[in-house]
Order: C-alpha cells, then sequence, then structure tokens
C-alpha cells in the first residue's frame, strides 16, 4: 500500500511540476511585444453627452462620451456632429478612454489624406464593471447600449442629414455587447450596418461563472445563428490576439455565426500577436482597421456603404489577404490592363529564373512565361522583391508578332493572389505569390508576364516553376514521437525551392504542439527563410523566421464540422536560392503542457471539486461500515486514480452517444462533454491525466488547511477575544466566555448570516460562515488533540472532526467560486448587486451549518443512513464532472445539495 502511494505521489508530483512549466510557458514566455505606440499631436478631450432623462436615471453609473481633439472638440462642445458615426464599447474593467489610439489615428488620416469626410467617435463609460467575472451587469449594459445608439442617432437627425448607419467597435465583452443589441425588443438594426470586435469571446465565456452569463451568450449567439433578417445587412469581424493574448485564448474568438475571423498573426502588415490590452494601441492594428473604415465610406453620401457584400469583402481585403495597396479601391479598379507593345518583351522557359530589368531598358520589361502541357510544371511560384506596384502578374493569350516575337497587347491582372511577406531581416519588401498552370490554362491563357516598370530598376522577380508533387511531403506523427526527446521526421528543403509544403494530418488536437529546428547551410548571415504555418479552418496562419527553432500549435483544434478541411501545412518560402535547410519536427513536451494549461486549466476546479466530494462520500460509507472515519488527507492518499478516472470516461462516452442521438426529449440537458467535443477539445484519458494534476492539487490544498487550521485557529480566537475586549471594554474572562457562547449557539450565527447575506450579499455571508466553520474546526481541532494525548481513544471526536475538515474544505472551495461575485458587489457604487446567484447557496450552507456544527452527542445518531448518503454524494460528483466541466456555475449546485443532504439526514433520516 505505501509503495502505491509512494508511486502515485511521485507520478502527482512529476505532473504538477509539467504542469507549472506550461503554465510559465503559456504565461511568460511569450514574444517580445513588438506594436508600436500611437500618439496623439493634439490634447485628447472626452466631451460628456446628455442623455435623455430617463437614460440617465435608469442607468446612473453609465455614461457617453464622444472623442475629440482641438478644434474638433471645440465643435462637439457646441453640439455640432458632421461627421460619420462609430461607437466604441469597452469591455471587462475597460475604460471609455480606450478609444483614443483608434479615433486619433482616424482623425490624423482625415486630415494627412484631406479626405472630405471625418469620424465621429463615440465611447461609452460602463465605470469599468467586471463584466467577464459578473454576467449580471450585461443585460443592463446592453439596454444602455441601445439608448446611446438612439441618443447618437438624434445627434444627426436635427442637422437636416440624410440618416447615417451606425458602426460599433467592441474590445472584449463590449464585442458581445454590441452583437446582443439586436436582441432588444425597441432596436431599429438598420442602424447598426459593421460590427468590429477586438479579442471579444465569442464562442462562449472565457471561464462560466454564473447561470446569467451562460444565459447571455445561449441567448445572444442563438439568435445570432438563427435570425437572418435582423441581422443579413450586418458585416461582422472578429479579431484575436493570438499567443500574447493569455485572458481570451484565440480560439473562443471565432463566431459561429457568417463571420469574418483572424487572428493578428495572420492580418497583413501586422503579423505580430498581441495582448488583450495591446490589441486596443497597438499601431499596426490600429492603422489596419482605420485604413478599412475610410474604404468602407461612400464618399457620395458621406455614410457607410450600403451592400453588406461590398463591406465584407472590404473587411477580408485588410484583416485577411491584402494583396496590394493600402486601398481596396484602388487595387480593385484593375481586371483587365493593356499593355505597352515597345516594352521590352522577354520569353522565358527555363523552370527557374530570376526576372530583373536590364541597365539600358528604359521602358517596361515584360518576362513571359509560357503554360505548357508538362506535367512536370503544372504550378508557378513567384517572390518579387523591392516591387512597390500594385499589379505585377498577368494572364495573357499572346496573339501578337512584332520583331519575329511573340507579346500580348492586354492581360487580366492576378495580383490578387498575391500574399504580401513580412521583413526576414533586410527590410526588403517582398510579395508571394503561387499559381495553377492547369487551371489557368484551362481558362484560356497562353502566358504568364510579369511587369517591372522602367522605374524599379531596382526591383526583381524570382520565378520557380515544378510539379506540385514534388513539392509536398507529408509527415506522419508515429507512437514513438510521443516518448520523450523522439524525434518525428527530418525535412530536407532543397536549396532550389521557393515554395515546400510540409502537410501535418496529425496536427489537429488541441495539446499537440511540436517543435521545428531548421539548420541552414550556404545561407547569408543577414537572410532568412519564412516558414507559414496554414490551418485551414481557422485565420490563424503565422510566419516565422529560420534563424531559430520555434514552438507550433493550435488555437483553435479540428472540430467534427471541420472535417472537411485539409491537414495544417507548412509553407516553405525561401527567397534565398543558395540556401539549403534540414527541418527536424519533434514533439514539444513543455509546449504540449502549455497548450494544456491554455485550453484546460479552468477544468481543474470541478475536478478538485470531484474529488472532495468522493472524499466525503467515503467518509460517509465508512462511517456506517466500519464506524471509523480516515482523514481527508488519507482519503486522498488511498484514493484509486486509475479506477476512479475510468468511471466518468465511461460515462461520458455513454453521454457522448445519448447526446450524438439528438433524441426530441432526452437528455433534458446537454453535457458538458458535448460541448467540448463539438469545440474539439475531448481527447482520451483526460480525466486520467488531468486528475491526477487535480488529485496533487487537492492533496497540497489539503496540507495547507490543516496548516492553517493548527495554527491560525488560536491566532483567530486571540483577534476575537481582542476585538471584544478594545470595542466593548469587557474583561477577558467575560471576553472568553462571550466567545465560546457564540461557537456553542450555531442557531445565533446562521441567522444572522442569512441577515448579512440578505442584507448585502450572499458571497461575503459565505466567507464571514467559513471563519467561523474554521473557528469551530478549531475546536475538533484542539478535541482530537485531547483524544490523541489520552490513553482512552475517542473514536468520536476523531469522526467529527475528519467530516467537518473535508465539509470545510467544501465550503472554502465553493466560496472561493464566489470571489468574482464579491469583488462586482465590493465595487459596486450602491452595493447592490442586478442578480445574487450566491444568495440561496449562502442560506443553504448557513442552515446546514447549524445543523453540522452541533457536536454529535447533540444529534441522535443514524449511523445506517450514512451509507445512503455517501452513495448519493458519489453520484453527485460524477453528475458534477458531467455539467460542471465547462458550465463552472453548477459546481455549487453539486456541493450545496451534498451538504443539505448531509446535514438533513443528521437530524431527520
Amino acid at each position: 500500500m505505501k509503495k502505491n502511494i509512494t508511486l502515485k505521489l511521485l507520478a502527482g508530483a512529476l505532473l504538477v511540476f509539467a504542469f507549472i512549466q506550461g503554465i510559465q510557458r503559456f504565461v511568460f514566455d511569450l514574444e517580445d511585444n513588438k506594436c508600436e505606440m500611437t500618439f496623439m499631436f493634439e490634447y485628447p478631450q472626452y466631451v460628456k453627452l446628455n442623455l435623455k432623462e430617463l437614460s440617465s436615471t435608469k442607468f446612473p453609473h453609465y455614461n457617453l462620451f464622444v472623442y475629440g481633439e482641438g478644434e474638433q472638440a471645440t465643435k462637439y462642445k457646441k453640439g455640432q456632429f458632421t461627421g460619420i458615426p462609430i461607437l466604441f464599447i469597452p469591455g471587462n474593467a475597460g475604460s471609455y478612454k480606450q478609444v483614443r489610439s483608434l479615433a486619433s489615428y482616424a482623425y490624423r488620416k482625415s486630415l494627412d489624406s484631406r479626405k472630405h469626410f471625418h469620424f465621429d467617435f463615440f465611447t461609452i463609460d460602463f465605470n469599468e464593471e467586471l463584466s467577464a467575472l459578473y454576467g449580471g451587469i450585461l443585460n443592463q449594459q446592453t439596454a444602455f447600449a441601445n439608448h446611446c445608439i438612439k441618443s447618437i442617432q438624434l445627434l444627426y437627425k436635427n442637422i437636416g442629414q440624410r440618416k447615417k448607419s451606425l458602426l460599433i467597435i467592441g474590445h472584449s465583452m463590449g464585442g458581445m455587447v454590441a452583437k446582443a443589441v439586436y436582441k432588444e425588443m425597441d432596436f431599429d438594426f438598420s442602424q447598426i450596418n459593421t460590427i468590429i470586435t477586438l479579442a471579444t469571446p465569442h464562442r462562449r465565456p472565457v471561464i462560466s461563472l454564473d447561470e446569467d452569463m451562460s444565459n447571455f451568450y445561449q441567448q445572444t449567439n442563438q439568435f445570432w445563428q438563427e435570425s437572418t433578417n435582423r441581422t443579413k445587412n450586418v458585416a461582422l469581424a472578429s479579431i484575436g490576439g493570438a499567443d500574447r493574448d493569455i485572458q481570451v485564448r484565440s480560439g473562443l474568438t471565432t463566431a459561429h455565426s457568417p463571420t469574418i475571423n483572424v487572428l493578428t498573426t495572420e492580418m497583413p502588415t501586422v503579423w505580430l500577436a498581441a495582448d488583450h490590452l495591446c490589441i486596443v494601441w497597438c499601431k499596426q492594428v490600429v492603422s489596419v482597421v482605420v485604413r478599412a473604415l475610410f474604404d468602407m465610406v461612400d464618399s457620395s453620401n458621406q455614410n457607410w456603404i450600403e451592400p453588406v457584400a461590398i463591406r465584407e469583402e472590404i473587411l477580408r481585403y485588410h484583416l485577411i489577404q491584402r494583396p496590394g495597396g493600402k486601398s481596396f479601391k484602388d487595387f480593385q479598379s484593375a481586371k483587365e490592363v493593356q499593355f505597352d507593345p515597345d516594352g521590352q518583351w522577354r520569353e522565358v522557359v527555363a523552370h527557374r529564373f530570376t526576372a530583373s530589368p536590364q541597365a539600358e531598358d528604359k521602358s517596361n520589361s515584360y518576362f513571359m512565361i509560357p503554360i505548357v502541357d508538362n506535367a512536370f510544371r503544372d504550378r508557378l511560384t513567384a517572390i518579387a522583391s523591392g516591387l512597390h506596384i500594385k499589379y505585377w502578374v498577368f494572364g495573357c493569350v499572346a496573339m501578337s508578332w512584332k520583331n519575329s516575337a511573340r507579346f500580348c497587347e492586354r492581360g487580366i491582372d492576378l495580383s490578387h493572389h498575391t500574399v504580401l511577406l513580412p521583413n526576414i531581416g533586410d527590410f526588403v519588401k517582398r510579395k508571394f505569390v503561387t499559381l495553377d498552370l492547369v487551371s489557368l490554362k484551362e481558362k484560356g491563357f497562353s502566358h504568364i508576364i510579369f511587369n517591372i516598370p522602367r522605374n524599379y530598376q531596382k526591383g526583381f522577380v524570382l520565378v520557380d516553376m515544378y510539379r506540385a508533387l514534388d513539392r509536398n511531403l507529408e509527415v506522419r506523427f508515429p507512437f514513438k514521437s510521443y516518448i520523450p526527446f523522439a524525434s518525428i521526421a527530418k525535412v530536407v528543403v532543397p536549396s532550389d525551392a521557393l515554395s515546400f509544403s510540409v502537410s501535418l494530418p496529425d496536427l489537429n488536437r488541441s495539446w499537440q504542439s511540436i517543435v521545428l529546428k531548421p539548420n541552414g547551410k550556404n545561407c547569408p548571415s543577414q537572410n532568412n527563410a519564412l516558414i507559414r504555418k496554414v490551418v485551414p479552418w481557422s485565420h490563424e496562419s503565422q510566419y516565422f523566421l529560420t534563424n531559430q527553432s520555434f514552438s507550433l500549435h493550435l488555437h483553435a483544434p479540428k472540430t467534427p464540422a471541420d472535417s472537411e478541411y485539409d491537414s495544417v501545412h507548412l509553407q516553405w518560402i525561401n527567397p534565398n536560392p543558395q540556401c539549403a535547410f534540414v527541418i527536424e519536427i519533434s514533439t514539444d513536451w513543455i509546449g504540449v503542457w502549455a497548450q494544456l494549461a491554455r485550453f484546460y486549466s479552468p477544468i481543474l476546479l470541478p475536478l478538485v471539486f470531484a474529488i472532495y466530494l468522493h472524499c466525503f462520500a467515503k467518509q460517509l460509507k465508512e462511517k456506517q461500515y466500519r464506524n471509523a472515519v480516515p482523514s481527508t488527507l488519507s482519503c486522498l492518499l488511498e484514493m484509486p486514480i486509475i479506477k476512479l478516472a475510468l468511471i466518468p470516461e465511461a460515462f461520458s462516452i455513454l453521454l457522448g452517444f445519448i447526446d450524438s442521438l439528438h433524441l426530441p426529449k432526452w437528455p433534458p440537458l446537454s453535457s458538458d462533454e458535448f460541448i467540448l467535443r463539438n469545440d474539439g477539445l475531448g481527447f482520451p484519458f483526460m480525466y486520467l491525466l488531468l486528475g491526477i494534476v487535480a488529485w496533487s492539487l487537492a492533496i497540497i490544498l489539503s496540507l495547507l488547511f490543516w496548516l492553517g487550521v493548527s495554527t491560525g485557529g488560536n491566532i483567530l480566537h486571540t483577534l476575537i477575544i481582542r476585538y471584544l475586549r478594545g470595542s466593548y471594554g469587557i474583561s477577558l474572562i467575560v471576553a472568553e466566555v462571550v466567545a465560546i457562547g457564540l461557537s456553542r449557539i450555531p442557531l445565533v450565527i446562521s441567522v444572522a448570516l442569512v441577515a448579512i447575506a440578505s442584507s448585502t450579499c450572499g458571497s461575503l455571508a459565505l466567507f464571514l460562515g467559513l471563519a467561523v466553520c474554521i473557528w469551530k474546526l478549531f475546536g475538533y481541532y484542539e478535541d482530537e488533540l485531547e483524544s490523541m494525548l489520552s490513553d482512552e481513544e475517542n473514536q468520536e471526536v476523531d469522526d467529527d472532526f475528519h467530516i467537518n475538515t473535508t465539509i470545510s474544505l467544501l465550503w472554502l472551495c465553493t466560496a472561493f467560486l464566489s470571489v468574482p461575485t464579491l469583488v462586482v458587489w465590493s465595487r459596486s457604487p450602491d452595493l447592490i448587486l442586478p442578480n445574487d446567484y450566491w444568495l440561496v447557496p449562502s442560506f443553504a450552507w448557513s442552515i446546514s451549518g447549524m445543523m453540522i456544527w452541533q457536536r454529535s452527542e447533540a444529534v441522535q445518531e443514524k449511523s445506517a443512513s450514512y451509507g445512503r448518503v455517501g452513495n448519493v454524494v458519489s453520484v453527485l460528483s460524477l453528475l458534477l464532472l458531467a455539467y460542471g466541466l465547462v458550465s463552472i456555475y453548477r459546481i455549487s449546485y453539486f456541493i450545496t445539495a451534498a451538504i443539505v443532504i448531509y446535514a438533513v439526514s443528521k437530524y431527520f433520516m
């Protein structure tokens, strides 16, 4: 037995250490913050707007501001609003001043570019409420946002202008509030035509701490999935921050509804990760968003473009694939172009060459590549360096002749296939294109044309034609790759390949992470190749330089709905023809634990709770059958982890089967396992791996709690005595009597706790009750010490102490879950919550505590009932894992039910 316990402790310590290493990687080992600051050129001012009296009365702590600088702010103070309205909605603990970077950059751009229009940036002050921790305020924030939208519309109604639509930019939870506005009954859905969200958790809350939060998400997302008439003209774009955003993992920023979803690492000209707060001021992100805003304006009427398809196309151009210049409108002007017949025409048949103008060329240079029926040349890749032109590659039909040479009079622009490339260290701008020659030939083209204008003498194009099968390699992950320090594969990239693709069909799970170690030969020290991660089902592309090893993982794992998509692949882009690379691919074990920390950290909470419930159930059963209750620590150490992990694993498989049947009335409530599987987050032996980590944490928490009781109980007792003597001036003896009397009258304490919960906050009553419970537990501890030191063993004292220790730990965990509500209540100006979720649990714990705190001799013991109660508690622990893995707020239901059942059975069963 001791050997088994030692092995379990060693395994637990090892896994906890690995999990800590993963947290360290996930939270701290991030790429440097490469975001540039945005600056104001004039003093920023926030002009407060007077809302209707009803709004001011109903929402006394909310306000609406408009951002302005210099002369613009002066006009706003006079009530002159002539711009195009944009509303910024801050998120969790967000300030209305976060609009500054977007508004100032847009204002400066309107002045520098001499536009005939500008934007009016409005911003909401939600008093920096913690909307991500407490769902009860989301509905009132949504109602106030609706009032703000109506008030903004009235500002433009009185100046004889055409009705202007509103664009909303929401940060964090502000994006969900923007979507929820559409559910308001009196909302005019034609008022908003575009929503851009920054780091908003669309899919579900980061952690679902209350039922209002869960209902808010369920109703909002269901509305956007089912309501087509109210949302069909809305362009919705969601931007996630990738690895640096540790508050909202980027997989949650993907919206279910028809949405443009992208991470900052894929956004053209951004190509970096942004943390949760930085994303609102990061200059690279702000500049891209502002350019999209300007392109979505119809300058003829100074309003947003009406067709939603055009607005969505503009957003995709700027956020996902910008093949050319900074303006969408300029790029769209060329479809068919006329070529210069007097230019320098060169027809090239080599499969690999460099297209560059000659020094004596005084006109445009055209390089013609014939499209031939050659099975070994079905792809063309080209990298343009130093060519700052929007249109550079064309398809044409060569039917004209001049000086015995063919040329094309006109061509069809193919530059929209271009992908801009990030800098590789030499500050040369590059772009990249891959063309399917077979498809182009089927469309009737005879040649590919690369155009280098005469004023770009230093620019050149690297061209490579090849067979696609020769440049694609599939790498599978064998079983041995999951052994530490074992290599998955080595990939050799030939030096003459501009592009090379490595397919990774096994990289599709949330917990997977691999490390790539490129080794180059004959490479210039100042130049590097690029590796582009492409995830077909998620816009989370990312570029890596080959000068160092890097870790590769997913932000959005492959879900059952993504089964039709191709595999993840790495695209090798090498602008250095003399470089040859060997890439070693292996499992990144710290990265694997970092992924577990990223996706599954909240799951540890219900696992720890379920473990304590199991110990509680075991103690009750032992009290009936053996009349000897093991301590909490003994129960944990003797727990058969593997056996217990297989039970919820089998139960989850059964629930998954039932959920997959989609029966009309069964199950009445979908399990959280179903949610995890739909999000691609389920994996084999999850309960075993994470369960051992949770088991180890439960042991650590129990030890800390026992040390706290053994050392802190006396301190707490002393503090109470000092308070009674100092506040009321009574003697030491009287103070001792009062303290002992309070501990002996649980009815008085329970009534007091119920009164406190009713008048203040249920969470506060829970913590006060926990303090009293620990105080009482110290009395049990003293009695147990006396029993241990005396010659006569008092088994009843030991049983009470062990059971009440576990109950105290469950009380502690329950109180811990209520901390967010307590924080929100303490920050509320009026100390009033719209909905106190912890009121009923605090009542249950206070009343049940009155029963549990009674000494055994004060209660008629009926040990026969303990076994039945233990069986019920065991079932509750299993249901907790089925329905509380994602819906964290349900945990309190199961624990409270267990305590109430135990308290009732102690008196009435």
